[in-house]
This record gives C-alpha cells, structure tokens and sequence, in this order.
C-alpha cells in the first residue's frame, strides 16, 4: 500500500475551472494505492493502472466483479506490475453508490494524472509505458487522461498514459471539453455496450469521431448487446441503488473549463433517477481482446 499526493478539485459546476486556474492546490490529500511488481525480473517495468468504478475499491476484491483482479494476475505473469488506485478512501466515501456524490468527478480526473507523476518517480517503473484501464466512474477517469490541457496544468508536459482502455463511459457527463485538446502518445481504445442504459454507447460514438478529428490515436468499440459493466461475473441485473444522469442535458466544457450554460443541473435535479441495469458476465469473453491490447501496446 502506497499513499500518492494529490488534490481535491473544488466542487460542481468549478471543478475544472479549479484546475486550469490553480486553486485545486488550495486542497491537498494523501490518496490511497495498492501497487504489486512482477515476481520476476528488476525493472523497469510496464504498469497498469486500475480505476474503480461508482462502487468504490471494494470492487477490486468483490466476488462478484473478479476481472480486474484476473487480469492484474494475468498481467503480473507478463513482466507487468499494477496498481490499484483508490480515488474514495481518503474522501470520506464508503465505496457505496450513494457515496460518488462525496466525491467529483475532477477529484478522481486528478488523482489518474498524480499517480502518472508519482509512478514517474518509482525507478522500477518504465514511465513511457504506464496504462490505465477501468469501467464507468474508472472508464471516465481512464479517458481524460488523454486531454492535454488538463495534464499540462497538473503535471510536467513529458509525462503521458501510454495506453488507455476505458469501458461504459459516460462521453456526455463525464464533464469533458467539447473541443477537446488530446495527448497524441496516448493509445485509446474505448468499448461501451450497445445496451447499457447508465452511461450510453452513442454519445462515446460521437466525442470519439471528435478526438479522431482533434488528432487522438483511438478506436471506439460498441459491443451488441452489453450493458453496464458488462464484465461482472453474473448475468445482468436491476441495481435499484444504482445512480442514473441518462436523462440529464449533456455535459460538455468551454475551452477555460466553464460548464456551458444549456448543460447545468445539480445532483438533486429531477433528471437523476434510481435504477439501472448492471453486470452480463463477459469479463471470459473479453479477457483476451483486454490482454492483447495493453501488451501489444506496452510490452
């Protein structure tokens, strides 16, 4: 267990805002880390970072959402380590759906971006070939880790995510730029499920064929017939505790990280319901396509 310094950005609708403008250094915090090296060899190595999803860290080791684990087992055999990144612990949150609200969506955005600077100082880790993977909450913060502006305002300009594979992002309220700016070294392969009904498949659609356009290296993949965490080792179900901004206006910045008007609502507007569908056990079925990525890309 590590604790990496990081920042807390200021609350909703500033969250970027604090970033660009440097008052998320008003806010300082320890956040928590699990990193495990290969059993073999000295290093440098490849490493992947985990982000967990609403949730909480309690799903890394939950019976019922084994795939991070299997294939942090599974990259470990490569010559990979791993990190498990905890973005809810040192918030106060108790890894419960209800408890994402504690935490902003930019505190999770910078703390992916501090564990990038933190690794870089670790010599048993190849900085030039560090990934981040996660789903929903973990599958936004392992996407805008390809926005260069906020990277620049963070951390030094050498530093970036050599691959990225998030999963059921949340394209139209994950508060990214709608003109976004992306980081040209960082591989991007993003997969959503056709069905998923929490966070949609056809606005990633979208803002991928725009950070194509803007220069991204990415490939956007949507999967018939998944949903919402379509790799938890049980068939889909209804969450009833589950939070949902399907409804909700899309979210997208100004270039100076202001929320444009026509998308602002707080978390008690109406538009946020209870109630969605989760899991659909095809972490067997996507396992070789997930390991096949982050070793053709970082090995």
């Amino acid at each position: 267990m590590v604790k990496i310094p990081s920042f807390t950005s200021a609350p909703w609708p500033n969250q970027a805002v604090s970033i660009l403008d440097g008052s998320y250094k008003k806010s300082p915090i320890n956040i928590d880390a699990l990193i495990a090296y290969p059993k073999k060899g000295e290093g440098p190595f490849p490493l992947v970072v985990f982000s967990h999803a609403s949730g909480g860290p309690g799903q890394f080791s939950s019976k019922w959402f084994k795939f991070n684990k299997q294939m942090a087992m599974q990259l470990r055999k490569k010559g990979f380590a791993i990190m498990f990144l905890d973005n809810f612990s040192a918030r106060g949150a108790i890894h419960t759906y209800e408890d994402q609200s504690q935490v902003s969506g930019y505190s999770g955005y910078i703390d992916a971006f501090m564990t990038l600077e933190y690794l870089s100082k670790d010599p048993k880790i190849n900085i030039k070939k560090v990934g981040i993977t996660g789903w929903s909450r973990g599958g936004m913060n392992s996407l805008i880790i390809s926005e260069k502006r906020l990277r620049d305002a963070l951390i030094s300009k050498d530093l970036y995510y050599a691959a990225s594979q998030p999963r059921n992002v949340g394209c139209w309220g994950g508060l990214f730029f709608e003109n976004p700016q992306p980081i040209k070294e960082t591989k991007i392969w993003m997969v959503n499920g056709e069905k998923d009904d929490v966070t949609l498949a056809a606005p990633c659609i979208e803002y991928g064929k725009k950070l194509k356009a803007n220069g991204a290296d990415i490939e956007v993949t949507t999967k018939k017939g998944w949903g919402h965490g379509f790799e938890g080792n049980y068939e889909a179900e209804y969450e009833p505790k589950s939070q949902a901004f399907t409804t909700c206006p899309s979210i997208y910045l100004n270039d100076d990280g202001t929320v444009k008007p026509e998308s602002y609502y707080e978390w008690n507007d109406p538009c946020v319901t209870g109630g969605n569908t989760v899991g659909g056990n095809k972490g067997g079925v996507f396992k070789k396509p997930f390991l096949k990525f982050f070793t053709e890309n970082l090995l």
